[in-house]
C-alpha cells in the first residue's frame, strides 16, 4: 500500500470513529467523546418547544343553551374561569339547583313572544342556570373566605352555573349551612333569597297570616317552611290534592286541594291536629274560595290574611283560567289596611311582559306602578350574601322558631347529572309543571 493510500485510510478511520462513534479514548477504557454524541447531546437540550410532548389544557363540563338540542340545552366542553378577580371567588361547582327561569331561558316570561326566540337564539352557547353549591378553589385576600371552604351562591344572569367551575361575586356568596348538604343548599338559593326579599320587602312580622298559592313547588312550599320559622301565626298553602300531604309536612296549618275528585283535608291551625273534610265531589273554583273563606272564619277568627303570595299567576296561558287574584279579592280573603295605605299585599312572582315593565320602572325608579293592592315581585341577586347567610342561620336553627335545622332544607324531588341528558330531563320536569320541591343537578 502506497503512504498516500494509508493516509486516506487512517483519515478515513479518524472520520468513521468520530461520526459512528467507536472512537476510544486513548488515556481510559471509556469511549471517547464522538461527533455524533456531541451533536446528539446539543439538539436534546436546544429541541424546540413545539417538539416536546404537552399536556393538553384543562377543559371543564358546562351545559350550555342550544336551541337543536333536546330541550334547548347541551353539555360541553369548555375553558375554565381565569383566576378571579378582588370582588369574587373561584369555586368548584357540587350541586346546581334548577329553576324555571332556566328552563324557559333566562327570558321566561319577560317579553312578548314574537321577541323570544330572537332572546333565544341570542342565548345559544350561554352556560345555564344561576344556583349552586360547592368549594373555594380560590379567593382574593381579606374577602373573608379561604379556600376550602363550603359556599353557596347565585351567578349573575348570562354566566351560568352549571359548569364545573365558575367565578360567584363576593356580594352574590355566603358560607354553607353546616346543616345542609350541597344539594340542598343549592336548591335552597333562588327560591330562599325570593321569600327572605319578599317578606322584607312587604313587611313581614310574626304573628301574620299568610296564603301562599302554588304552596308544592319550588318557592311555594320554601314559604311555607319560611314564614313558619319567622313565625307566621298561620299559612294555609293552596296546592293539588296529591300534594296536600307534602305541604302539611313543610308546616302548613291548613291545604286546599284546587283539583277534581278531591278527597282532602285541612288541618285546624290550633295545632291540636283537628281535620275536616273537604269533599267527596268535583272542585270548583267556588268551592276553593269557599273553603278559604270557612278557613278565615273558623281558624283565622274573622281575620283576613296579611298577605298572600301567588306562586301559580304567571304569563303562561295554562294560568290564565286559575284568575287567583280576581277570585281571593272578591270573596275579601285579602286585609286591607285600616289606614288605608296601599300595602301591595297580593304578590306574585309571575307575569305578563307588562308586569315585568312595572317591576323594572319600580326597581330603577322606586316608583311603584301596579294597581292598587297588588304587586310582581322581582328578585335582586346583587347583595343577596346578606339574605344569603341569614338563610343559612335559619337552616341551622338559630333565630328560628320552629327549629331550623329540620323545617327549613328545601325538599328535593330528583337529582340529576350534569350530562346532556340529565339538564335535558331536569328542564322536562319543569315544563311539566308537576314538581314538587326541587330538582337538583349534581357535578361530579
Amino acid at each position: 500500500m502506497r503512504g498516500d493510500d494509508r493516509a486516506r485510510g487512517g483519515v478515513s478511520a479518524i472520520f468513521h470513529s468520530q461520526v459512528c462513534g467507536t472512537a476510544v479514548n486513548n488515556n481510559s477504557n471509556q469511549p471517547a467523546p464522538t461527533l455524533v454524541g456531541i451533536i446528539g447531546r446539543f439538539t436534546r437540550r436546544r429541541a424546540p418547544r413545539a417538539s416536546r410532548p404537552s399536556r393538553p389544557p384543562f377543559a371543564m363540563r358546562a351545559a350550555v343553551y342550544d336551541r337543536t338540542a333536546v330541550e334547548g340545552v347541551r353539555v360541553v366542553t369548555r375553558p375554565p374561569p381565569t383566576a378571579p378577580a378582588r370582588d369574587a371567588l373561584l369555586v368548584r361547582v357540587r350541586a346546581c339547583g334548577v329553576n324555571p327561569v332556566d328552563a324557559k331561558g333566562v327570558v321566561g316570561d319577560k317579553l312578548p313572544a314574537f321577541l323570544r326566540p330572537l332572546a333565544r337564539r341570542a342565548l345559544d352557547g350561554t352556560i345555564a342556570g344561576f344556583d349552586l353549591s360547592g368549594v373555594v378553589d380560590r379567593a382574593p385576600p381579606n374577602s373573608g373566605f379561604a379556600v376550602g371552604d363550603e359556599v353557596f351562591g347565585a351567578v349573575p344572569p348570562f354566566r351560568g352555573s352549571f359548569a364545573e367551575l365558575v367565578r360567584v361575586p363576593l356580594h352574590q356568596v355566603a358560607k354553607k349551612p353546616a346543616s345542609l348538604s350541597h344539594a340542598q343548599a343549592a336548591a335552597l338559593v333562588l327560591p330562599g333569597v325570593t321569600v327572605t326579599q319578599l317578606l322584607d320587602q312587604h313587611g313581614f312580622e310574626p304573628g301574620q297570616r299568610l296564603l301562599i298559592i302554588g304552596a308544592s313547588g319550588g318557592v311555594g312550599h320554601l314559604a311555607v317552611k319560611l314564614a313558619k320559622a319567622r313565625g307566621a301565626k298561620s299559612v294555609v298553602g293552596v296546592c293539588s290534592a296529591a300534594n296536600a300531604a307534602f305541604v302539611r309536612s313543610c308546616g302548613a296549618d291548613a291545604v286546599v286541594a284546587y283539583d277534581a275528585e278531591c278527597s282532602e283535608t285541612t288541618r285546624d291551625s290550633s295545632g291540636g291536629g283537628k281535620e275536616r273534610e273537604i269533599g267527596n265531589e268535583t272542585t270548583t273554583p267556588d268551592a276553593v274560595v269557599d273553603e278559604l273563606r270557612r278557613i278565615v272564619r273558623e281558624d283565622l277568627g274573622g281575620h283576613a290574611f296579611d298577605l298572600v303570595l301567588d306562586a301559580v299567576t304567571s304569563g303562561d296561558a295554562r294560568d290564565a283560567g286559575f284568575e287567583y287574584e280576581r277570585r281571593v279579592r272578591s270573596a275579601g280573603l285579602v286585609k286591607t289596611p285600616a289606614n288605608g295605605a296601599d300595602a301591595h299585599n297580593y304578590v306574585t312572582i309571575g307575569s305578563r311582559p307588562v308586569g315585568w315593565v312595572l317591576a323594572a320602572i319600580k326597581r330603577v325608579t322606586g316608583v311603584n306602578l301596579f294597581a292598587r293592592g297588588r304587586e310582581l315581585f322581582w328578585i335582586r341577586f346583587p347583595g343577596c350574601a346578606s339574605d344569603l347567610a341569614e338563610l343559612a342561620r335559619v337552616c341551622d336553627g338559630d333565630a328560628s322558631a320552629s327549629g331550623g335545622r329540620t323545617s327549613v332544607a328545601p325538599a328535593i324531588e330528583a337529582t340529576l347529572p350534569l350530562t346532556s341528558e340529565g339538564v335535558a330531563e331536569a328542564f322536562r320536569r319543569l315544563h311539566s309543571r308537576r314538581v314538587r320541591g326541587k330538582i337538583v343537578v349534581e357535578v361530579t
